[in-house]
């Protein structure tokens, strides 16, 4: 196994990735029926923007000072979701 000299992988930590999951698991039914086909961003467990593109709420993001990627997508509307099922 090659070690990378103490250094931390790219990409979110495995942590991280699952709280936001949880996130989504929780208030997914709510920002379909609030932001269809919108793109959200959250940070730290937090609604933090809300756009028509990904720049834009990584652009919010970025105003409020935060340095770090939020966890974006785009919200999909309650068909969206049974077509899926």
């Amino acid at each position: 196994m090659r070690r990378n000299g103490g250094k931390r992988p790219h990409g979110l930590d495995p942590k991280v990735l699952m709280s936001y999951d949880r996130w989504i698991t929780r208030h997914l039914d709510e920002m379909s029926r609030k932001y269809p086909h919108k793109v959200i961003a959250v940070y730290r467990n937090k609604l933090i923007a809300v756009g028509d593109s990904f720049a834009e709420v990584y652009a919010a993001a970025k105003e409020q000072g935060i340095k770090e990627a939020p966890f974006a997508m785009e919200v999909p509307t309650a068909e969206d979701m049974e077509a899926v099922i």
